[in-house]
């Protein structure tokens, strides 16, 4: 039952996007403000595993989870995009928050990131 909801949430977002007509001015991820229930809004559980959809179409660096943007130290190709084995312009995966401050987003064998707790409420990136 989780991938097949993960599996409806992806192809969502893929028509959505088609919907714009492309890829083009692409402003932030709207798979975090689709649904603003845990993990992506306020009431994340330390400790919990959640499903999640994570943007990565220019690499790896932030996450909306809780309410608020977490960091992490920035992952992609070396020209702006995830690198191999990562999807594009979403990976779905698993989130567990570790404690106030810390995140750990995986996929797979070796898509692990660590995510800290920032207090940005906004989207502090615009992807292009």
């Amino acid at each position: 039952m989780r991938c097949r909801a993960i599996v409806v949430l992806v192809a969502s977002v893929a028509l959505m996007l088609a919907a714009c007509g492309g890829d083009h001015g692409v402003t932030g991820p709207p798979i975090a403000d689709i649904d603003n229930k845990p993990p992506y809004g306020p009431g994340v559980e330390v400790g919990k595993s959640y499903d999640y959809v994570l943007y990565t179409h220019c690499g790896i660096e932030w996450a909306r989870i809780d309410g608020v943007w977490w960091h992490a130290v920035p992952i992609d190709d070396g020209n702006g995009n995830p690198p191999s084995g990562w999807g594009n312009p979403y990976n779905a995966g698993e989130l567990v928050v570790m404690d106030d401050f810390t995140a750990v987003y995986s996929s797979g064998r070796d898509n692990n990131v660590e995510f800290k707790r920032t207090n940005n409420v906004k989207a502090p990136f615009v992807c292009q």
